[in-house]
């Protein structure tokens, strides 16, 4: 390759994508997209322990999903979902930390988000809410009170007694 050489592989991956956006219809593929959104935050918003960040309404809004696990920074629920659960993501201030600060979550990293693409489809948003639903599962059975000692000192005094 000599200096000025055409980059003709970037130059026909362009034509191919303009092509393809073109023959989809970019209403096509921007409805589809937030379909997928609106699938994605409505699982997320039920899951107890995950909270979701300005996603109150996705009009105007592109398909990203913003979130956190409480008990969790950013970098741990993206890695459980890419190891755990073949999910992958993105985590960390996303290159505005003076956003995070503004949310509070700078202080665990950032969050964790989920860029919902023309190729994603239903079961991947369904496995993606499952993963976020087990991990936060798992934070909160870790929160779960413990039985005061006193109460188990009491049953076994009892059991004794028998």
């Amino acid at each position: 390759m000599e200096y000025g050489t055409p980059n003709i592989l970037g130059a026909a991956g362009l034509h191919a994508g303009v092509s393809w956006i073109l023959e989809k219809g970019i209403e096509t593929i921007h409805g589809q997209e937030m379909a997928l959104a609106s699938q994605s935050r409505e699982g997320l918003e039920q899951i107890d322990g995950v909270r979701l960040h300005c996603q109150d309404s996705l009009t105007d809004h592109l398909s990203v999903m913003r979130f956190n696990v409480d008990g969790l920074e950013a970098g741990e629920t993206g890695t459980m979902l890419d190891v755990d659960h073949g999910i992958a993501c993105r985590t960390g201030l996303h290159c505005a930390p003076l956003v995070h600060e503004q949310l509070g979550t700078a202080k665990i990293k950032g969050s964790v988000r989920f860029g919902i693409g023309p190729l994603n489809t239903e079961d991947h948003i369904k496995r993606a809410v499952r993963g976020v639903a087990e991990i936060a599962a798992l934070v909160n059975a870790r929160r779960k009170p413990r039985v005061p000692m006193t109460k188990v000192c009491e049953h076994a005094r009892s059991v004794v007694s028998q």
